[in-house]
């Protein structure tokens, strides 16, 4: 049909959602300390049609918060290269737990915490 299948725009998301949690917390480090980041919300709003070859640009921001909240939200916004128009825009909220328990961090280390805040 010459289009882009839905779920692509999700694997588009999670580069972005990626690019600033690795900011934070490098893989590395993070299986290291057995921390994970899961998602826990995904969605997607379908403006425009993505067409095989289209040129595109993914912008992905962050809400910075003063306080855990036990969640960081990512909004994410697909615009077409050439024209500038919006093809799809989305949420992705994802938490921190303990990856040898499976329970929700509350309470991030102060190193993390302090990388996170630094974030622009």
């Amino acid at each position: 049909m010459g289009v882009v299948h839905n779920a692509q725009y999700f694997l588009w998301f999670e580069e972005g959602r990626l690019q600033i949690s690795f900011e934070v917390l490098p893989l590395g480090e993070a299986i290291r300390r057995g921390v994970a980041m899961p998602v826990v919300h995904n969605s997607c709003h379908y403006q425009q049609p993505v067409r095989y070859g289209d040129e595109l640009v993914l912008y992905t921001t962050h809400r910075l918060q003063t306080e855990y909240e036990g969640r960081l939200e990512f909004e994410h916004s697909l615009v077409h290269a050439a024209t500038k128009v919006e093809a799809a825009s989305g949420v992705t909220v994802a938490t921190l737990v303990d990856f040898n328990t499976n329970e929700l961090i509350v309470r991030w280390p102060d190193d993390l915490w302090q990388r996170y805040q630094a974030l622009k």
